[in-house]
């Protein structure tokens, strides 16, 4: 058995798709790529995948992340193109590759969202925690940004999921700011070493 991760978008009114929605509309994609997926055991089998941690309703989405079990060797290019044919319009995968074993699954490193919020002419960046220690609401995070920053959010796009705040900063150069969720603030993160 091996594992795939599988890169996709979300974007114009897909990203009014729940994420039922969202886990419905990619199984199905799944099925009708051609690859030998494994499904569980029991009454109602379900293809193995994991997801991303779930999007606020309405924000756009790069790079998302799904995680199937297969068997033997796909084929990974005939299997987007097989994908892409069968999501909506909005929605299409950028890549899939094979896991090596050493990589922990993706409900492990997916610890950090990194947030575009485009408003009053310019955009930032917002980091926030996704693995439920010391995370929050980002619509409490965007009001937070209106308040303290004077920024409307007029779109928001979540643009990556990262292990650790380094990799964020390593990736994104310019300003990009950490909501703490506990105490209710904002900080500009800087590289400090600190995952």
């Amino acid at each position: 058995m091996k594992r795939l991760l599988v890169k996709y978008y979300k974007k114009g009114d897909a990203a009014f798709l729940s994420h039922r929605e969202t886990m419905r509309v990619l199984e199905r994609a799944l099925r009708r790529s051609g690859a030998d997926l494994v499904f569980t055991s029991g009454f109602h089998p379900r293809v193995k995948m994991s997801f991303s941690p779930a999007l606020p309703l309405g924000v756009a989405a790069e790079a998302e992340y799904l995680e199937a079990a297969v068997e033997g060797e796909p084929d990974l290019e005939e299997m987007i193109k097989r994908m892409n044919d069968a999501l909506p319009e909005g929605m299409g995968v950028t890549s899939l590759q094979v896991m090596p074993g050493y990589m922990p699954k993706l409900s492990r490193w997916a610890r950090y969202g990194l947030y575009r919020v485009e408003g009053g002419g310019g955009a930032l960046h917002l980091c926030m925690r996704l693995d439920g220690e010391g995370g929050g609401r980002l619509r409490d995070a965007l009001q937070l940004l209106k308040e303290r920053l004077g920024v409307e959010a007029e779109a928001v796009t979540r643009v990556g999921i990262y292990a650790s705040r380094d990799e964020i900063l390593e990736e994104n150069p310019g300003k990009v700011y950490f909501y703490h969720a506990g105490k209710g603030e904002l900080e500009e993160m800087e590289d400090s070493g600190a995952g």
